[in-house]
């Protein structure tokens, strides 16, 4: 729920209407045609919130799925001992990877507190709906860097190398990113600082992917658990699965390149921005004035 936030963000109300940021992208993605919603949530998750959800979606013909990922769902019994003094989840490859009972078909991954944008959603649906996604061929939509940082503070991003035929090569995952004095620098996986490109392409947990990453996930969930003697503090993060899938010649990934600016809700400091760029975008007619008043039932 974001210790940096100090609050609930992905419940917090950001625009008129008591709609929250993760409601313009449920908008956005049925607007293209998605009709089946699986959240992750933990036991915080508010009860009020979770009926709101339901409602909107089910008012809309939409099939909705609550997952509660806790530390110890779909973990192997003879690692539990290594989790008794964790206190947070396990990381975003262990979120999606508690889903996987109620997803059996191709699927987007999101985060409820970032901001993606239309084309964002029409672009990965249309290569869903193009039958481009199978068992060894997935998708991501990559974001410019210097279009996802946060005046705010730091942020981390899966920095990606993309081949000339716009095919994956690697993700790594970097913390501390930010732009000091015109330089834009974090620290790799090793802790290692580095200078980075404004034009690098980044993850921003908005993948495309076939339900065979579950068989992936549990391979590599396992080497995490067995690797990793103090489990802590450490990350199962998703694109570290995905990239060793394409080390490994297991899967192939396409990139979605798209120009559309990110922001979100990482620091207090984010919402008054995150509720400006809402209201100019529903100046601008971007969106309706009510996301969900307005909303075309019919399709």
């Amino acid at each position: 729920m974001g210790s940096r936030y100090k609050s609930q963000k992905q419940v917090d109300t950001v625009s008129t209407n008591e709609e929250t940021l993760m409601e313009f992208a449920l908008y956005d993605a049925i607007q293209v045609g998605i009709k089946k919603f699986v959240f992750i949530i933990n036991d915080k998750f508010p009860s009020e919130y979770r009926n709101r959800i339901t409602s909107l979606l089910n008012n809309r013909n939409c099939e909705v799925h609550f997952v509660e990922q806790t530390l110890d769902k779909f973990i192997p019994e003879q690692y539990l001992a290594k989790l008794k003094n964790r206190v947070k989840p396990l990381g975003t490859a262990h979120a999606v990877y508690c889903a996987k009972e109620v997803i059996n078909e191709p699927f987007i991954t999101m985060n409820a507190d970032d901001f993606y944008g239309h084309n964002t959603f029409k672009n990965a649906y249309q290569y869903i709906d193009s039958v481009k996604i199978s068992e060894d061929e997935f998708a991501m939509c990559a974001f410019e860097l210097k279009n996802t940082l946060n005046e705010n503070g730091s942020v981390s991003r899966g920095i990606c190398k993309v081949l000339s035929d716009n095919r994956l090569s690697k993700v790594e995952e970097f913390t501390y990113i930010e732009r000091i004095n015109g330089v834009i620098k974090g620290l790799n996986e090793k802790l290692k600082a580095k200078t980075l490109k404004g034009e690098d392409r980044v993850s921003m947990n908005f993948w495309v992917l076939h339900p065979s990453f579950f068989k992936m996930a549990a391979r590599d969930l396992k080497i995490f658990l067995e690797q990793h003697k103090d489990l802590f503090r450490v990350e199962f993060y998703l694109p570290s699965v995905i990239d060793k899938g394409i080390q490994n010649n297991k899967v192939s990934v396409t990139v979605l390149p798209t120009s559309e600016k990110w922001f979100g809700l990482t620091y207090p400091g984010d919402k008054e921005h995150v509720v400006k760029e809402l209201q100019i975008k529903k100046k601008e007619g971007e969106y309706p004035n009510s996301l969900w008043g307005d909303f075309n039932s019919d399709l």
